[in-house]
């Protein structure tokens, strides 16, 4: 009667459903700051997610599942998931202190790379002039005379073409990592829906600059389920009949 009554119980016990765990948390750097874009990884069942712009994440893991945090410029953690049902993790990243080597410049340039040295030879003169200041070598202008530099339309303009170019750049080498080709095959989205995605999500310029591929198809696809969250809904176009109506006085 009692190994019956055992035989029961295990039954009954083996029967009941496994308690599903998640992972939930807030990254940040050694002064505290949440750290956007960190990518989460569950080795053990190869589940992944990243870090959203206040440092938060959430992923499925069971107790003593592998865990792994890794984000550019900063040593990895990892950790092994602990027992409990909802498990709050802060964890902090420590940068990378990184001594610069010799290396040898050879001419295998990319034509971002190409493009770039030919704009910034063409807008040397412009790129290397300076707003003129009363204290530059001690007083070689004198306060007059820099005052109205300092208003002289020229300056003004020359001075905003240089922050724009700066911005220009920027753009330019994001859209080398970040294009319409590479978002249409992880996304699927296509058209004017495409390019409403990449105007609501456009990639920081630092980013790009220091992420993998593998980095940026992460980023991709984490703004992309975002995206299906909340998509932005497009218009309908206007028929022609009702255009050519519209423009008739």
């Amino acid at each position: 009667m009692l190994l019956r009554y055992c035989i029961l119980l295990l039954i009954l016990f083996g029967a009941l459903p496994a308690v599903a765990q998640s992972l939930d948390g807030i990254v940040a750097d050694n002064e505290g700051d949440a750290l956007p874009a960190v990518i989460v990884v569950n080795k053990t069942k190869n589940l992944s997610t990243m870090t959203d712009a206040d440092g938060k994440y959430s992923l499925r893991a069971d107790k003593g599942d592998d865990l792994e945090f890794t984000y550019v410029g900063y040593y990895p953690v990892t950790f092994q998931m602990p027992e409990g049902v909802d498990v709050f993790r802060r964890v902090m990243l420590k940068k990378k202190l990184f001594t610069l080597e010799e290396v040898e410049i050879r001419p295998d340039w990319t034509p971002y790379q190409l493009d770039s040295i030919a704009r910034a030879k063409r807008y040397a003169l412009d790129l290397s002039r300076k707003r003129a200041s009363s204290t530059v070598m001690g007083s070689i202008f004198s306060p007059a005379s820099a005052l109205a530099e300092q208003f002289n339309k020229k300056s003004k303009q020359r001075t905003r073409f240089q922050e724009n170019f700066r911005k220009w750049e920027s753009q330019k080498f994001v859209d080398t990592r970040y294009t319409p080709e590479e978002v249409e095959t992880l996304t699927g989205l296509s058209g004017d829906t495409l390019a409403a995605f990449m105007n609501a999500y456009p990639m920081p310029y630092d980013y790009a600059r220091s992420a993998t591929d593998l980095e940026v198809k992460m980023w991709i696809k984490y703004n992309y389920r975002e995206w299906i969250k909340k998509p932005i809904v497009l218009p309908k176009p206007i028929p022609k009949e009702t255009a050519d109506t519209l423009k008739k006085p």
